[in-house]
């Protein structure tokens, strides 16, 4: 396998794969996309509804969603890809892929998609506002120009391919959020450590759904000696 060589891949992948097909999938109509709506472009909008496909964090939409739900009637709809299974591919700059693909051993979960909806929390329960988290397989192209040996060290993400789609998961509002999390948290009290067993998150992913359940009033926290103990709300 291999990818045409040009002066610039970075370039060449600048309109990413995986951003494309999920343009295309929520919206079929090519002539539907990269539409201007005021002082910014939608990914996507059908007439009635604005799609905004989002393939990383999603704090960078804040300000965009605060201009659509104060300017426009659409409903708006952001798609967030969950990589549930990944391959990494490395490639030299002439494009050639240098090795055999590797699975990544970082599998994925909702659980990853809701820990970023924390950094837009204030749009959650907007009537007009939804998250579509679609779990999928995601195959990563990296060229290596990293640091290191093997220039892998901080090296750059130039495409990001879609595989299989395995499932939607629609985020409305916190009662959605509950639905989702809350059962797989232990009943009984729980510690961070088993928050991030239940969940398959740690660092800032953790600490980030953390926070959000803590806010939605979906979890409480004490102090039991130096340690934070958790536990669900009834419902």
């Amino acid at each position: 396998m291999s990818y045409e060589k040009t002066e610039n891949l970075i370039t060449t992948y600048r309109e990413r794969s995986l951003h494309s097909l999920l343009k295309k999938d929520v919206c079929p109509d090519d002539s539907k996309h990269e539409l201007k709506i005021g002082r910014y472009v939608a990914d996507a909008c059908d007439g009635e509804e604005i799609f905004e496909i989002q393939t990383g964090n999603l704090k960078p939409l804040a300000k965009k969603l605060q201009y659509y739900i104060e300017n426009t009637d659409h409903q708006i709809s952001i798609v967030r890809p969950i990589a549930q299974n990944k391959k990494i591919f490395w490639v030299d700059e002439s494009g050639e892929i240098k090795k055999a693909p590797r699975t990544s051993s970082r599998h994925e979960s909702i659980c990853h998609g809701i820990s970023d909806l924390y950094y837009i929390k204030e749009f959650i329960g907007n009537g007009r506002i939804s998250f579509c988290f679609v779990l999928m397989e995601i195959d990563e192209i990296r060229l290596l120009d990293g640091y290191g040996k093997n220039k892998k060290v901080r090296a750059t993400s130039v495409d990001k391919i879609a595989g299989d789609i395995y499932s939607r998961i629609c985020i409305k509002n916190e009662e959605d959020i509950a639905n989702v999390v809350l059962p797989l948290l232990p009943d009984s009290p729980f510690s961070r450590e088993e928050m991030s067993s239940a969940f398959r998150l740690k660092g800032i992913k953790l600490w980030s759904i953390q926070k959000l359940l803590l806010e939605l009033g979906l979890i409480t926290s004490s102090k039991e000696g130096r340690r934070l103990i958790f536990e669900k709300v009834e419902r």
